[in-house]
């Protein structure tokens, strides 16, 4: 049963996890698209982690998710926060979701060290997973 449920998962995604994981920074780029590509790059949500303390996923140090729109950021599951607020804190658990589209909407759920929980929910087309 394990083995189908981790099969749902996108090949790129950190199917295990990365509880506990710390958020470094999360940036946005826009980017100069290359236009003869089929998927052109126009825009980056770069989010850095320290994983190596994470419960199961010690290897991920960088997500890059082009082609984003952020969807919702809050603190406390109702005040809005900025970008900058996802700043070192700690993963605690995420969902991710194949829309219709192809896109794909990534939400997850971070703590600040003082217990305030945090969430950021991002739709986007193409992801970059950087491991070690």
């Amino acid at each position: 049963k394990h083995e189908e449920y981790y099969a749902q998962f996108p090949d790129w995604y950190w199917k295990y996890g990365l509880h506990d994981a710390i958020i470094l920074s999360a940036c946005e780029w826009e980017l100069e698209p290359d236009w003869k590509e089929k998927h052109p790059k126009r825009n980056c949500l770069e989010i850095l982690l320290d994983s190596k303390n994470a419960l199961l996923e010690t290897n991920i140090k960088r997500i890059s998710l082009y082609n984003y729109r952020i969807t919702g950021m809050k603190m406390n599951a109702t005040d809005p926060i900025a970008l900058e607020a996802f700043r070192d804190v700690y993963w605690l658990g995420d969902s991710i979701e194949q829309l219709e589209d192809g896109k794909y909407l990534l939400e997850i759920e971070c703590t600040d060290s003082h217990s305030n929980l945090m969430y950021l929910s991002v739709m986007f087309e193409i992801p970059e997973i950087e491991r070690q």
